[in-house]
């Protein structure tokens, strides 16, 4: 048992060390005096006078009656339209013989671009059977034919637009071709 307790008794015990020893200041040094100054004395200044302002008056204005007045001109009926042409451009007005389409190229060609699967533009211009074809191989496919009738619609779009007008009407209105 000796042993047993032997093993539970610390072996060595060990020896407090000394704290280091803390360095020594020397006693700190009084603040020079700092100079006092007196306090700024302002110095009179001088009033400001505004300068005399010189009196203004009205001009006379000239009495006006009713023969110095300016009249307007009485309208006549020789008188030209108010308005501008654009640019100095004259309207475009169809050829001799021709009569004027209520068909807009530039209304037929964007319903083809925009509206062309349904066939709209053929119905703008005038062209009821093939404007039913479009409409309903768009609707009877169930979407599948109408990306091939708005491909046709896109053409006929981009075609009715880029013609000139005399073209377009030579070609859509008065000879009535009903596909591109």
């Amino acid at each position: 048992m000796d042993e047993f307790n032997n093993n539970l008794q610390p072996e060595s015990t060990p020896q407090p060390q000394a704290a280091p020893e803390q360095p020594v200041y020397a006693e700190p040094q009084a603040a020079p005096e700092q100079p006092v100054y007196a306090a700024p004395q302002p110095e009179p200044q001088p009033q400001y006078q505004a300068p005399p302002q010189p009196q203004f008056t009205q001009p006379e204005q000239p009495q006006f009656n009713q023969q110095n007045a300016y009249q307007q001109p009485p309208y006549t009926a020789a008188q030209q339209p108010y308005g501008q042409q654009p640019y100095g451009q004259t309207p475009f007005t169809p050829p001799q013989g021709v009569p004027a389409s209520p068909k807009d190229k530039l209304v037929a060609g964007l319903l083809g671009i925009f509206l062309g699967s349904l066939g709209i533009h053929k119905f703008y211009l005038g062209y009821t059977k093939p404007a039913v074809i479009m409409l309903l191989v768009s609707l009877l496919t169930l979407g599948i034919g109408a990306t091939v009738m708005a491909v046709i619609g896109l053409i006929e779009g981009i075609l009715y637009i880029t013609k000139t007008d005399e073209e377009f009407y030579n070609t859509y209105v008065a000879n009535e071709k009903e596909w591109f």
